[in-house]
């Protein structure tokens, strides 16, 4: 009877096990470093802050959702804080709206942008203008159409915050839909790994749904300057340029995570990767390789395997390294899904991860035909 272990044969056989190995632990080293961070959340005892913190929010035609989900932020159990937010030119009821909450929430306050159709400006002057009216030195922002997990988001951020920058959780609001939980997978993804990045020192990317830096680093920067042209960066750039003057601290507590509305999360989704992958341009080789070395070793994994399945007879130790990787690298994403409370992304995480990369390629692509040749200064 023939035996299904069959021991390699030649240098190709030997190469190709070597390379599914070596894959595989490039991917493990990645995911015990994302379990560290969950780890150290879990045993770090933040100490309860008080200090005022500002939040600043800007709205453009948002009515809806001003109604809906301003009261969440205004009512956060917080002992000192303030919410500004900037009205960048809006022409429906938004600046009645926000005058009749400031006759309820004395702590809102407002700056407005006029409406200039000869003046076209991006969303890094309406952010400018609301730093500079905020009154505190720590500095929140994130977006009117989305939403605080619980009245517990603000303390939960601002007790975790321990260096210059600080970087939260964001992704879509839980929502039953095979295409939808894997936009979320892919938000969580990006969230953990740029979680990761910041606490080992290199940090280049947050959600400008969930994230604060300080006024004093602002400024120091000089602002928004070194790319004030540029569509995208007001998140990724100022975190990958603050974190260099006074380091960056990661909150990764579910009652502290930021929920995106589903309303048109699929054009949400498209246009959070467009600005990610438009900024990572600027970002130094090494930052840039280290991002990509997980994703590669990935394509690199499945590529060879489906090869040595089909094309050698070394079924036996190809099944038991993919079947390794399985249970390994699986059981670590479960720990960072629990933690997360994103467990019905779990099971379906092993079908989705390779829709992630298909969809890399295609923003990568997509970028580098059709990105123009703006220069960062």
């Amino acid at each position: 009877m023939e035996t299904i272990i069959t021991l390699p044969t030649s240098f190709n056989q030997w190469a190709i096990l070597i390379v599914l190995l070596v894959a595989f632990c490039i991917q493990m080293l990645y995911q015990l470093r994302y379990i560290q961070l969950f780890k150290k959340e879990k045993k770090t005892n933040h100490n309860i802050k008080t200090e005022p913190v500002s939040i600043v929010i800007c709205v453009k035609n948002e009515e809806c959702y001003l109604q809906e989900n301003l009261s969440l932020f205004l009512e956060q159990e917080y002992p000192d804080f303030e919410l500004i937010l900037v009205n960048d030119g809006s022409e429906d009821e938004t600046e009645t709206i926000i005058t009749e909450f400031q006759k309820r929430y004395p702590h809102l306050r407002s700056t407005k942008i006029p409406l200039d159709n000869k003046f076209q400006h991006n969303k890094k002057l309406a952010l400018s203008i609301g730093i500079k009216a905020a009154k505190n030195e720590k500095i929140i922002f994130t977006n009117i159409h989305s939403k605080p997990s619980s009245c517990k988001w603000l303390q939960e951020f601002v007790d975790s915050w321990d260096k210059g920058v600080h970087i939260g959780y964001a992704n879509f609001e839980n929502k039953k839909g095979f295409f939808y939980n894997f936009l979320k997978f892919d938000l969580l993804s990006k969230n953990i790994k740029s979680a990761g990045f910041a606490s080992s020192g290199n940090a280049h990317s947050g959600n400008g749904d969930n994230l604060g830096y300080k006024k004093s680093d602002f400024f120091a920067n000089k602002g928004f300057v070194k790319h004030s042209h540029f569509e995208a960066g007001y998140d990724h750039l100022m975190v990958f340029q603050l974190a260099k003057l006074s380091g960056a601290s990661v909150c990764l507590q579910p009652e502290a995570k930021i929920n995106l509305s589903s309303i048109c999360a699929f054009d949400q989704w498209i246009r959070i990767n467009r600005h990610y992958y438009k900024c990572r341009k600027y970002l130094p080789f090494k930052i840039r390789l280290l991002i990509d070395l997980e994703p590669i070793s990935k394509m690199i994994f499945y590529s060879i395997s489906i090869y040595a399945l089909l094309f050698t007879h070394l079924y036996f130790f190809t099944a038991i390294i993919y079947l390794t990787r399985i249970i390994l690298i699986g059981s670590l994403f479960k720990i960072s899904t629990r933690h997360l409370k994103e467990e019905n992304l779990f099971l379906s995480s092993y079908l989705y991860e390779i829709f992630v990369l298909f969809s890399k390629i295609y923003f990568l692509s997509t970028n580098f035909i059709l990105s123009k040749s703006n220069q960062w200064k």
